[in-house]
């Protein structure tokens, strides 16, 4: 089966442009001879460490496994996908060949295998979130196989959506109905399981809000049916199973959960909102050395790692800075001179009672449910991430608002716009006004805009439903085919309104 590889080219993209010219996937590691004289990956390690002797054991056994999997592992056929930094896109690409090493190339340059590049211009949006956490590794060289990696971006490679990824222990059909769902609960011998995107997907709904939430709930709780773990609070792409609960005392499993009312929904953004679909944390035991903190932030990138004791309890912190200070006390420091005090938090507290914390120190460490093992780090990079997913869609509509309001106010009569704006919107139409406004063929002929009616109107229609959409509150990220509805919207406007 075809596999996948995602190769960096160069921690700036300074390998972009020679990689998509010369059709090749390049890496690095210019102090290394061709790697056809290594034998096998022990003989490479040797060779590393000649290369490189004042990296660490680790750091040499990382990069061994990087160079081997590029040389011997990848093969003809795969898909490479690279990242262009410099203009945030993607390529995605098929290998063709061997590897081969290029001693007239630049030093960084000379490790290269032959790819023919199927797109070059992938937007991130293109890829599903679990998709897009895959291709954040910050390793040069590296496999995406989880959530069935190769084959959807294959599909994204053809042009087409990304399919997405279904749940392994998923068993219900995609396109089955509520009735089905409802009669496979009944009578299935096995516990009907399917992702909460899917089950969602059922009703019509994209995202949780209050709304789908609610409605959800209620029809599973009129059909005595809840969900194990609730699927008002698991990530969207988990499985979730549907069981029936009891109608009599004493018939129930006692460790079936109680099925939500409404009142007890979701209304707050919680840290686990920014964590990655599956969260995990390096830490250190205390009573190591330090050289082994050091090693392990060196070996992975890492700008601070967890000290836990023998049990797995957090008790702080070592980062660069910590290690700097206990140096300038004590030129012979140990990972407890080194260790810092820093907060904890549960993976369901309210993510905006951290941001002051975040800020400050950088980071925080979360616990999962057993409120004792530590599950992931939230810091201040992925606060901007985050925040900036979600202010996009909202940034769009608004550009696009604009240039419609705008437009309209040059060509059409005010008397007109008068008749269909609300006396409380301040004379500016909503989305909704517009459209009932350009159902008329006349009122969009008087637009002067070079489009074609119904494919205007269909756009402004979905433009509209995504708005009302955004509005209601909702912890999970805008779908990928809504953004990109709302993208094409406001190309569509600012390419016209000049």
């Amino acid at each position: 089966m075809k596999s996948a590889w995602q190769v960096r080219a160069g921690r700036q993209g300074e390998r972009d442009r020679e990689s998509l010219a010369e059709g090749l996937a390049i890496v690095g590691w210019g102090g290394v001879p061709a790697l056809g004289r290594f034998g096998d990956k022990g003989a490479l390690k040797a060779g590393l460490r000649e290369c490189y002797p004042q990296r660490s054991a680790s750091v040499i056994g990382n990069w061994a496994g990087q160079l081997w999997r590029f040389y011997r592992e990848m093969s003809e056929g795969d898909l490479v996908v690279m990242p262009l930094k410099n203009i945030r896109k993607f390529a995605i690409g098929e290998v063709t060949g061997q590897y081969h090493y290029r001693p007239g190339a630049t030093p960084e340059c000379r490790h290269a295998r032959p790819v023919r590049w199927l797109r070059t211009d992938i937007d991130p949006g293109e890829f599903g979130p679990d998709l897009r956490g895959s291709l954040g590794s910050l390793l040069t060289v590296c496999r995406l196989s989880r959530h069935d990696a190769a084959r959807r971006i294959a599909e994204v490679a053809a042009g087409r959506p990304d399919p997405g990824w279904q749940h392994a222990s998923a068993n219900l059909d995609p396109d089955a109905t509520r009735a089905d769902l409802w009669e496979a609960v009944e009578n299935g011998a096995a516990p009907v399981t399917l992702t909460v995107r899917n089950l969602l997907g059922m009703w019509g709904y994209r995202r949780r809000t209050a709304t789908s939430l609610v409605t959800v709930q209620s029809e599973l709780a009129e059909h005595g049916v809840t969900t194990r773990p609730p699927f008002t609070t698991a990530r969207m792409d988990t499985a979730v199973e549907l069981v029936p609960v009891a109608d009599e005392p004493g018939t129930a499993d006692p460790e079936a959960p109680d099925v939500e009312v409404p009142d007890e929904l979701p209304t707050k953004w919680m840290v686990r909102a920014v964590l990655p679909d599956e969260p995990a944390v390096e830490a250190v035991t205390a009573g190591r050395p330090l050289a082994t903190a050091v090693t392990l932030m060196l070996a992975k990138n890492y700008s601070q790692l967890a000290v836990t004791d023998e049990d797995g309890f957090c008790v702080g912190a070592v980062s660069w800075e910590s290690i700097g200070r206990a140096r300038l006390a004590n030129p012979a420091p140990t990972l407890r001179d080194a260790t810092t005090q820093v907060r904890v938090v549960d993976f369901d507290d309210e993510l905006f009672e951290q941001i002051d914390e975040i800020y400050r120190r950088g980071f925080v460490f979360v616990r999962g449910e057993d409120r004792k093992k530590l599950i992931g780090i939230v810091t201040a990079n992925d606060l901007a991430r985050q925040f900036g997913t979600l202010a996009r869609p909202f940034s769009l509509l608004e550009e696009a608002e604009l240039r419609l309001r705008r437009q309209t106010k040059r060509t059409l009569p005010e008397d007109l716009l008068d008749r269909v704006t609300p006396p409380w919107a301040n004379g500016n139409p909503t989305f909704g006004n517009y459209v009932r406004l350009f159902e008329d063929r006349h009122h969009f002929d008087m637009l002067k805009w070079p489009l074609d009616h119904q494919a205007f109107l269909d756009l402004l229609k979905e433009a509209r439903r995504i708005r009302n959409d955004l509005m209601h509150f909702s912890g999970d990220e805008v779908p990928k085919q809504d953004l990109a509805a709302i993208e094409g919207f406001c190309a569509t406007i600012k390419a016209v309104d000049q």
